[in-house]
């Protein structure tokens, strides 16, 4: 029996080969997407010397690159994963191989990230489809933990909900039409720079006893949370709002416009228990709707499948669920370590 090959970086013509991998092989426009996605790489903010991949020196052409994983540095010192799908047999090996190198490459990808970045990559994480058990597996068994099924929900936009909103508005937002916000509670827009340490405090005062990935909770720093929100499709500080009571700030909510995919992203709503149960996430919902319905053809969000009290509030304002994923994530720093203390 051969030994598993050892995860390495990949460079010169096996470059193509391993993006090959990654787009899946057996497609006729393969060699047109292997290019493209080339080419394009270094826009997207994808770095392809941060590829790991397994490789059989002795295997037939075209079959060199078996198992391969991506890492692609975000903002919020962040790091998303990508797999290739298991390769069939003989030429990628049996499936305990296969499981096995995908394992080492996840935690190659992570080591050369280490190595480019240093502290500038902190937290690691993967998306797997419900069929997708062998990625699972291959995060699981890398050291990355499962902290949530994520269902991601979108509805559409109708011209007719739309309430004209000045981008140069930094006064109050109103309530819905025909409603009024609960008494001592005030909306307002976010100004970058002179309500950071606000926003700071609405998103820190947001995470007690949440029902949102609360496995998240002290993993990063509110730099990086804030970081990674901001990065999300076009920051506009107009869609950004506070939820104050009494002046005391309870909450956000934070919507980034995704022109390349016409929707409008709810990157994060959240309120503290002190505002929790006034039917404030409903109007702030249908606010945030009126508010852009203009701008994209839908609305598009994410929700811990566990946030029951959140998922009725969503389905009663139309939203459907287009998509499930498991969500894993880790320390980069821990994972590494880890490795290096078993060698």
């Amino acid at each position: 029996m051969t030994s598993t090959p050892r995860a390495q970086p990949v460079t010169g013509p096996l470059l193509r080969e391993a993006v090959a991998r990654l787009l899946g092989a057996g497609s006729p426009a393969l060699p047109e997407a292997v290019s493209r996605f080339v080419q394009t790489a270094p826009a997207m903010g994808i770095d392809l010397e941060l590829l790991s991949a397994t490789v059989s020196l002795d295997a037939p052409q075209g079959r060199r690159v078996r198992q391969v994983c991506l890492p692609v540095v975000g903002a919020g010192r962040t790091v998303m994963l990508f797999l290739s799908q298991p390769g069939p047999r003989p030429g990628f090996g049996p499936p305990e191989e296969q499981r096995e190198e995908r394992r080492l490459t996840v935690l190659g990808a992570l080591e050369r990230c280490i190595a480019r970045h240093g502290t500038g990559v902190h937290l690691a994480q993967a998306l797997a489809e419900p069929a997708e058990t062998w990625a699972a597996d291959a995060y699981t068994s890398a050291g990355l933990r499962q902290i949530a099924e994520l269902l991601y929900l979108s509805r559409p936009m109708s011209i007719g909900e739309h309430r004209s909103v000045s981008e140069f508005d930094t006064g109050p937002v109103e309530p819905p039409s025909g409603e009024v916000w609960p008494p001592e509670i005030g909306v307002r827009r976010y100004r970058p720079g002179e309500d950071d340490k606000a926003l700071a405090d609405a998103l820190e005062a947001s995470y007690a006893s949440t029902l949102d990935c609360p496995e998240l909770a002290g993993l990063r720093s509110m730099t990086d949370i804030l970081e990674a929100h901001r990065a999300v499709g076009e920051f506009d500080a107009s869609l950004w709002w506070l939820v104050e009571r009494a002046g005391v700030a309870e909450g956000c909510v934070l919507l980034n416009r995704c022109g390349s995919q016409a929707c409008v992203e709810l990157v994060y709503i959240g309120l503290s228990p002190a505002v929790r149960g006034l039917g404030l996430g409903r109007r702030l919902l249908r606010q945030a709707i009126a508010a852009t319905a203009a701008l994209e053809r839908e609305v598009r969000c994410a929700v811990d499948s566990r946030n029951t009290p959140a998922r009725r509030v969503y389905e009663s304002l139309g939203f459907r669920v287009v998509g499930r994923r498991a969500a894993f994530v880790a320390l980069v720093e821990e994972l590494v370590a880890r490795k290096s203390d078993a060698r």
